[in-house]
């Protein structure tokens, strides 16, 4: 969060105050006359080295301090900005991720509808042998009985056509024994097939859990411009109200959940197009430009301070050579 602090009161500066913390220079001396007048010359160019160095020192040192305060300032928003800089990237990821799942669920769909229908040919046709094997078996009891009823004794169940006839009963028999451990097979393959494709096609299923992280991430919008946004602050978009069914009631959350909060900032994706966003990468580049500006003048100053230093030594070494 920012804090920003303003003065907005007119502040009434008291002059001798200020003279007396700012002197001025001292007075041009009047035109230099006597056997001394090298001597009092060179001593009013100290004086004057004197108070300029002493108004550069004192003006390095505000401009040291303020550089120090704005050199934090900055270090602090370059490093927040590029936090929200990450998450933004971090949730365009997100969004990538998310759109291939998207695309893998496509397929999957697809595959799962020609699941749904070979699973339940499948089951037809086992459906229909079954059937087919239902009425050879009802023709076999039928044959059997026409032999028990002739009563021939020619036609024994162990030899001939009738152990044939016994041996073909006995292999459809065994046939018509798989139905019981196939058929609920099937029905279990049949309702695996729709229940995948309930869960992860159907409108309220897992595909319309990616939907709604797409809707929550905003993905596919851009950013205003990458890398620079605009000066002007685009309205956050509206939240979606959620409808949560209970059983009993159906309540809608969602709408008022952040003014009830009262938190800041609350951000709105795609972070790189967020109000609070634009402000801090405004922030961080005008800090930036007033750390520039800054160490530019400490440099100036600092030579300066250093061209004058030398000169008051170089007069301090004269005056001494020639003190009356």
């Amino acid at each position: 969060m920012l804090i920003e602090f303003e003065v907005v009161e007119k502040i009434d500066w008291d002059i001798v105050k200020v003279q007396r913390c700012c002197p001025e220079p001292p007075r041009t001396p009047p035109n230099p006359t006597g056997p001394d007048c090298g001597y009092n010359t060179w001593n009013w160019e100290k004086k004057i080295v004197d108070w300029e160095l002493k108004e550069v020192n004192s003006e390095l040192t505000h401009v040291q301090k303020h550089l120090v305060v704005a050199t934090t300032r900055y270090t602090r928003l370059k490093q927040w900005h590029d936090e929200l800089t990450a998450a933004n990237e971090l949730a365009f990821k997100i969004c990538r991720q998310v759109e291939v799942i998207e695309a893998q669920l496509e397929n999957i769909c697809r595959n799962a509808c020609y699941t749904i229908k070979a699973v339940e040919i499948l089951y037809c046709m086992v459906r229909e042998f079954y059937e087919v094997v239902d009425g050879l078996h009802g023709k076999y009891d039928r044959l059997m009985n026409c032999i028990k009823c002739m009563n021939n004794p020619a036609l024994t169940p162990t030899q001939g056509i009738g152990k044939y006839l016994t041996d073909y009963g006995s292999a459809l028999t065994a046939v018509i024994n798989t139905r019981t451990t196939l058929i609920p097979l099937l029905m279990v393959a049949v309702d695996s097939a729709i229940k995948l494709h309930r869960e992860i096609c159907d409108h309220y299923g897992y595909r319309k859990l990616i939907l709604l992280w797409e809707e929550l991430f905003h993905c596919g919008i851009p950013c205003e411009e990458e890398g620079h946004p605009h000066h002007h602050h685009p309205e956050p978009p509206v939240p979606t109200p959620r409808i949560r069914n209970t059983g009993e009631e159906t309540l809608t959350v969602g709408v008022g959940a952040e003014e009830s909060l009262c938190l800041e900032p609350i951000f709105h994706f795609p972070i790189c197009n967020d109000p609070y966003y634009i402000e801090i990468w405004e922030l961080y580049e005008t800090e930036k430009k007033e750390v520039h500006e800054l160490t530019r003048e400490s440099n100036e100053l600092t030579k300066t301070q250093v061209a004058l230093t030398a000169k008051q030594q170089s007069l301090v070494k004269a005056l001494k050579e020639v003190t009356p």
